[in-house]
């Protein structure tokens, strides 16, 4: 497979043995090459230069100095890669439901290929979907309205409608995505161009 093929991968982790050892395990797989390594997020955005990745490998204690921004946020020109955490001690549920995936230091290398396809596979697939969700252009507007925070009834005073009205575009919006949470919604809307980074902030 040349490495064309492959997908790129980048490691944001401080420890230099765990960098360099799921370097090694990740390198033994032809459906991956790791195209980046480096020690914290600054590091990613100081010198990754014009790389693109398909795959961020972060530790998730990195992102726990950047809230309140969602992990996806950290990485504004990489919309489109799969971010996992790389995971080695506790580290909360909420942080975790930012992250595509996990991946444990503790995994034998044949797990971690496995873990890593079928994250690869399911967001692939997921993101096809994605394409294929026709939302009208009024549920677009509330969609947006929902990832910039606002209430129920912020939302009606901003479009002039009813709160019974947006409750019920809401009601589609999670219908035809199949997603159900405010964290989800938002995602979505960035993946879709549907708001910008900086209307996140």
């Amino acid at each position: 497979m040349s490495n064309l093929n492959k997908n790129r991968i980048a490691i944001i982790e401080p420890s230099p043995v765990i960098r360099i050892g799921i370097k090694k395990i990740l390198e033994e797989n032809a459906r991956f090459t790791v195209t980046g390594i480096y020690s914290d997020l600054q590091s990613f955005h100081d010198i990754k230069g014009d790389k693109n990745f398909d795959i961020i490998l972060l530790n998730p204690a990195i992102v726990n100095c950047y809230r309140p921004f969602a992990v996806r946020n950290l990485f504004p020109g990489h919309p489109d890669a799969i971010i996992a955490a790389i995971l080695y001690g506790y580290v909360d549920n909420e942080t975790l439901t930012g992250f595509d995936g996990v991946l444990s230091i503790y995994d034998d290398s044949e797990k971690m290929m496995k873990k890593l396809q079928q994250i690869t596979k399911t967001l692939v697939s997921s993101r096809d979907r994605v394409n294929d969700i026709d939302l009208s252009n009024r549920e677009k507007e509330i969609l947006i309205s929902i990832a910039k925070g606002l209430t129920n009834k912020e939302i009606a005073d901003k479009h002039f409608i009813s709160i019974h009205t947006v409750v019920s575009h809401r009601k589609n919006i999670s219908r035809k995505t199949g997603i159900k949470t405010v964290a989800g919604l938002t995602l979505y809307a960035t993946f879709n161009n549907l708001i910008s980074q900086e209307d996140l902030q």
